[in-house]
């Protein structure tokens, strides 16, 4: 059976995960490049590392990534942080001898005590531009420091599509650092220069429900979104690939994105995650296991109604350019969740009505779906139909959409003249 599948796969030339990004006049085609559903039982160490890539201490922290600090299990990825010390292995070039000499701590034979542990992946590969995009679920615990970004070196060029902190917990802060040109950025009152980044907020906390995260990295420009929205446009380029990293952590007093906790803080505490995708404006994916993924639904975690849960509450002008941004309204995003079944995710606002017809080789319309506006999550069940290739296409907002699908049925194989 398996076999046959796979035939079936390469026959049909299947690239059957993709994402539209709704513009007002047009939409751009995204292909699914890499990323991680977390629906297995431990994380995949053939695409992630723990830790960074170059080790796993914040000195300034006080703190160590390890491996026990994140769990897996009914398709989420959990980063844990916990008050506990421990003594950690560092490298020499972790090691801050200013700190050092500031705090009174010692290394002692390669060994650091931390007074923290926390979770965190990077990835085994680096990225170069596409849409990069995070469902999650954070916490209200002070002190806590979740973040998803890029990172790459050439020096200190970062993107950071989102840091958190727990007492801010209806705030996201976007951010980016390169030598030049982030750092001097013109804008806000009088177009002085400052650094470019900000505390945007949202109309609820981020801890009661799922949101998703994404930024659009383009030669020349980065685009920040908030469950479809854009929140943020930064203009200026960046020199190197980039790894991506996710991650929570704890602040300190004194230190980068104080407040640290206090006796307020609960302990242990979790930042869940349920999916990272990386899209691609050309299909990069180049085996047949890679290019036809079982996205399986998860319903801990998606239903209808909870595919996010907040919006933008008010922009901000120094990051919000008003021109750049203006026609951006969502995205959609078709999935396989089974062999003869297809998902559309729907971020954004002023969607409309969407349309679905299905076309047989033929050119003839096989089966139809209306999804009313404001739908978050709807499941296209295409199991009565032979298997055979396929086209969607979505109508929305006078726009019409296609993308080619295969339908896999065992019932019937051969079916479709």
């Amino acid at each position: 059976m398996k076999q046959i599948i796979i035939i079936l796969l390469l026959a049909l030339n299947v690239k059957s995960q993709v994402m539209w990004q709704i513009k007002s006049n047009s939409s751009q085609k995204w292909y699914y490049q890499d990323g991680d559903e977390f629906n297995g039982q431990a994380i995949d160490e053939t695409k992630w590392k723990f830790g960074m890539p170059w080790g796993s201490i914040a000195m300034s922290q006080d703190l160590a990534f390890t491996q026990n600090n994140i769990h897996t299990g009914n398709g989420l990825a959990s980063f844990i942080t916990k008050k506990e010390n421990i003594s950690a292995h560092i490298y020499d070039w972790e090691i801050k001898k200013d700190y050092l000499a500031k705090s009174g701590k010692k290394v002692v034979d390669g060994k650091y005590d931390v007074d923290y542990t926390a979770g965190m992946i990077s990835s085994k590969r680096k990225f170069r531009h596409g849409y990069f995009e995070l469902r999650f679920k954070s916490n209200e615990e002070k002190g806590i420091w979740p973040a998803f970004w890029l990172f790459g070196g050439e020096p200190n060029e970062e993107i950071d599509f989102f840091e958190l902190k727990g007492e801010r917990e209806n705030q996201i802060h976007v951010d980016v650092h390169c030598p030049k040109g982030c750092e001097d950025y013109k804008g806000g009152f009088l177009n002085l220069k400052k650094n470019w980044g900000a505390w945007i907020k949202t109309n609820q906390s981020l801890a009661t429900g799922w949101n998703i995260i994404s930024g659009e990295w383009e030669e020349g420009f980065v685009k920040f979104f908030l469950n479809g929205q854009p929140i943020g446009y930064f203009e200026g380029n960046f020199k190197s690939s980039q790894f991506l990293f996710i991650n929570t952590s704890v602040a300190k007093n004194g230190e980068a994105f104080n407040p640290g906790p206090d006796e307020s803080t609960k302990w242990p505490n979790s930042f869940d995650v349920d999916y990272v995708r990386v899209w691609s404006k050309e299909d990069t994916t180049y085996t047949t296991k890679d290019r036809y993924k079982l996205f399986e639904a998860t319903p801990q975690t998606i239903s209808n109604n909870d595919l996010f849960s907040t919006d933008l509450k008010r922009k901000v002008n120094f990051v919000y350019n008003t021109t750049e941004l203006k026609g951006e309204l969502g995205t959609i995003t078709l999935l396989p969740v089974f062999y003869n079944k297809y998902s559309l995710s729907i971020a954004g606002k002023n969607l409309g009505n969407i349309q679905v017809e299905v076309m047989d080789k033929a050119d003839k319309k096989v089966a139809g779906f209306d999804i009313p506006e404001n739908t978050e999550y709807y499941i296209l069940d295409l199991s009565t139909l032979p298997t055979g290739p396929y086209t969607i296409k979505l109508k929305v907002l006078n726009q019409e959409l296609t993308h080619a699908i295969p339908v896999l049925n065992s019932a019937k194989f051969g079916d479709q003249n």
